[in-house]
């Protein structure tokens, strides 16, 4: 059997962190297993190509929710990335880190050392920002975060718009103030997409003392007398067992890193039992709590000369081809967006709980070219999401066959706040919308198919199309409570040498993007463990 000093289960955002900084010091044998195979690929590296990978059953796990009773019974898909990188190489790159209320609340729960302030000098740590070192930014981390290559025409309209509403601008998400209108930074490095698998494991797989194993998936944690001592995995075939001399780290994400604790052992008891899996810790809130953004859109024609779908058209398009190979510059080198908006929706409250997105195309845009193929139709996106939903779901085993994906619940929308809420926000967006500068802009209502003209109209609709924004969290809870997964250094409790450090985590979730919140996780927890080691 193989012997390692550390085995880290995932190589996603938290995974490649992990794998680096613990193979910096070179005496200790780092394993790193991902059950996908690589990241390097065009379609990944090309920002302007992420809608493309959601879908692709290659680059994800393929999740899919059990049906959700607030919104007609559809399943939801749960796009996770299952490639180095994880879900960093296929998400949308905004470089968001939340807001300091949601670390102060981390902390007011008892998690001493996960305030804003205790988490900040790691925000900083993990950036390489364009603006360069500053009381808010990191000059010289390892992840990239640039600005958008090229910016929308639309968005001086739609900051025109925000502040006829009285909404406040911001030129920085993460810097002195994190709400308001803006255009957020992106984990984009000349042009190219920069994952966590860029940043972090590239600069360290010449070390001779870290070990990656893709196409290798983790199949349970091997547990001797309350201590994990390694982990069993399959790949190509073989069932393969390595011994950790150490401890190993889950970092399989909210979904993954449940279902594996699950199958170790750890989880609710009775739910271990019911699929014949001997139970090592009877711990309740694996798996619980599981929270994601709840959101929807519409779409409207668009005036062509603000549209996105211009770019499309196929002699443009080889044109910023050629511009984004040869110089990273470029339509190329981001995702087309207008304005994002993270705003309180209650004057004066302090509460940032609606995230706005305008984005100038349509999901259905397509190349075209004079006579060979027509456009689809200049369009807005208009997006509208909670930062802050009270509904909660689970995470559940479908069977005790690791090969088989667990069950996911998100029951979003469940708790009557987080429909009031929507409600609201569709109300804010249309506000938004109807402010002059934006009006002239734009015409007819696509999507949905006519004007919605009743609050149970808005509902039903919602109903019909609202989705998730792909972060799912906190179904490993960080606490300092006895029934927390994990406690406030990441160990899983009841259990020794084994710790999860991904989203799973989080006891609450930030409002905004996972991403950023993950590594800077994952550095924390690197930082846990070298400290322990010595």
């Amino acid at each position: 059997m193989d012997r390692f000093d550390f085995i880290v289960g995932g190589a996603g955002s938290a995974g490649c962190v992990l794998a680096n900084r613990l193979s910096e010091n070179p005496a200790r044998r780092v394993l790193l297993l991902e059950a996908g195979g690589s990241n390097r690929r065009w379609d990944v590296r090309i920002p302007l190509a992420v809608s493309k990978l959601w879908p692709n059953p290659a680059l994800t796990w393929g999740f899919m929710s059990e049906p959700e009773a607030e919104l007609n019974g559809r399943r939801l898909p749960v796009a996770r990335g299952k490639m180095l990188g994880g879900t960093s190489s296929l998400n949308g790159m905004m470089a968001i880190r939340g807001h300091p209320a949601d670390y102060d609340g981390w902390r007011a729960q008892g998690l001493a050392g996960w305030g804003w302030d205790d988490v900040l000098p790691w925000f900083r740590k993990l950036e390489h920002h364009w603006r360069g070192e500053t009381p808010c930014h990191g000059g010289s981390g390892p992840l990239s975060v640039e600005p958008h290559p090229a910016p929308s025409p639309l968005m001086a309209k739609a900051i025109d718009a925000a502040r006829s509403l009285g909404f406040p601008i911001t030129e920085d998400f993460n810097g002195a103030r994190t709400d308001g209108f803006g255009m957020p930074d992106f984990t984009i490095r000349n042009g190219r997409r920069c994952s966590a698998a860029d940043a972090y494991l590239d600069p360290a797989l010449s070390r001779p003392n870290l070990e990656v194993r893709t196409g290798a998936l983790v199949e349970k944690v091997l547990i001797e007398n309350g201590r994990a001592t390694g982990v069993r995995y399959r790949q190509d075939g073989d069932t393969i067992e390595v011994a950790a001399n150490a401890e190993v780290i889950l970092c399989g994400g909210a979904i993954n890193s449940p279902h594996m604790l699950m199958l170790s052992g750890i989880g609710p008891g009775a739910q271990l039992r019911e699929h014949g899996i001997d139970v090592i810790a009877d711990s309740p809130e694996v798996g619980a709590n599981l929270t994601d953004h709840p959101g929807a859109g519409m779409e409207f024609d668009l005036d062509p000369s603000l549209a996105f779908e211009r770019e499309l058209r196929f002699d443009r398009l080889a044109r910023s081809g050629l511009a984004w190979l040869l110089r990273g510059k470029g339509v190329f080198g981001a995702p087309p967006l207008a304005i994002s908006a993270n705003i309180a929706t209650t004057p004066g409250s302090a509460r940032i709980d609606l995230h706005l997105l305008l984005i100038p195309l349509a999901m259905e845009s397509r190349v075209w070219f004079p006579g060979v193929a027509k456009p689809f139709g200049p369009r807005l996106g208009a997006m509208w999401s909670l930062n802050y939903p009270k509904s909660r779901g689970w995470v559940k085993l479908g069977s005790a066959d690791p090969h088989q994906h667990p069950r996911i619940a998100f029951n979003l929308l469940s708790d009557a706040d987080d429909r009031a809420d929507m409600l609201r926000g569709y109300h804010t967006l249309r506000s938004l919308l109807g402010q002059p500068a934006l009006a002239e802009a734009t015409g007819a209502i696509r999507r949905p198919d006519g004007e919605l003209h009743s609050d149970s109209e808005v509902m039903d609709y919602v109903r019909a199309s609202a989705a998730t924004a792909y972060h799912p969290s906190c179904t490993c809870r960080m606490g300092s409570d006895d029934r927390s997964v994990v406690d406030g250094a990441l160990r899983v409790r009841g259990v020794t040498a084994l710790r999860v450090a991904d989203a799973a985590v989080f006891p609450t979730l930030p409002g905004g993007n996972t991403n950023l919140p993950v590594i800077m996780v994952a550095e924390r927890a690197a930082h846990f463990i070298t400290s322990a080691a010595g």
